[in-house]
């Protein structure tokens, strides 16, 4: 996962730039690894599934989440099941494995022993609770001494029917979060993440309190295409439309 994570960018420009996205293994092995693109959780997390069965991990499951990171706590759902992750059993246990989730995640693998000690990782202090809704659990990232939900689950595999419906969504609903946002992320080391949220370009060194943030404003399209390419190391063949979201 942390190979994984500081190689392969988070992004969703192709959705930017208004084409669907395939979920199919040669296509998304095709653009992530052979292009030298990045993708979002449709595609990172499937790649991450074609390698682990790949070397031998028999028992992949794909779960889909409502993302809940950010948002105001509310009795209904405000979001659909629209984040693909993946829970791996190994002989030491069973583990959520979550490489496209656009910098909040764990470039570790995260224990699903519901209701234990909270895991202490380079991130910060994750666990996995029962949510408030009747069948599903929740992972929750501690920040100032307060738990905060990033995404909630239903126990039971995602059908490659439904992950289709949420990708299809995903990419092409009008106001769907990556039709209606530039979001490019990646992480340098276990300390740097960077990421351009529309006009915003971000380097985050360290975690919670002690984080150092350094912000720029990305002005045209020329600087753009230099964070991009440069920076981020994502190789686009074409760049029109990439820019309609700086202001």
């Amino acid at each position: 996962m942390s190979a994984h994570c500081q190689t392969i960018a988070f992004e969703n420009i192709d959705v930017v730039q208004k084409k669907t996205i395939s979920m199919e293994p040669d296509d998304v092995e095709k653009k992530l690894v052979d292009e030298k693109r990045g993708g979002y959780c449709f595609e990172n997390n499937t790649l991450l599934r074609i390698v682990l069965e790949d070397i031998g991990y028999t028992s992949v499951k794909p779960l889909l989440c409502r993302v809940q990171w950010g948002m105001p706590p509310s009795d209904e759902p405000k979001t659909p099941f629209t984040h693909l992750v993946l829970e791996v059993a190994t002989d030491d246990g069973t583990f959520l494995a979550d490489v496209g989730f656009g910098g909040i995640n764990s470039i570790e693998p995260i224990r699903m022993d519901v209701g234990s000690e909270p895991q202490d990782l380079p991130e910060g202090q994750y666990h996995i609770v029962p949510s408030k809704r009747q069948g599903c659990y929740a992972l929750e990232l501690l920040v100032k001494d307060e738990w905060r939900p990033l995404y909630e689950w239903r126990d039971e595999p995602a059908p490659m029917v439904d992950q289709i419906c949420s990708n299809w969504y995903s990419c092409t609903f009008p106001t769907a979060k990556f039709t209606t946002n530039f979001l490019v992320c990646r992480i340098f080391s276990r300390e740097e993440r960077r990421h351009i949220l529309n006009d915003e370009y971000v380097i985050r060194k360290g975690f919670g309190a002690d984080a150092q943030l350094t912000t720029e404003k990305i002005v045209d399209k020329a600087r753009l295409e230099d964070l991009v390419n440069n920076v981020f190391g994502i190789k686009l063949a074409e760049t029109d439309g990439i820019d309609r979201f700086l202001n």
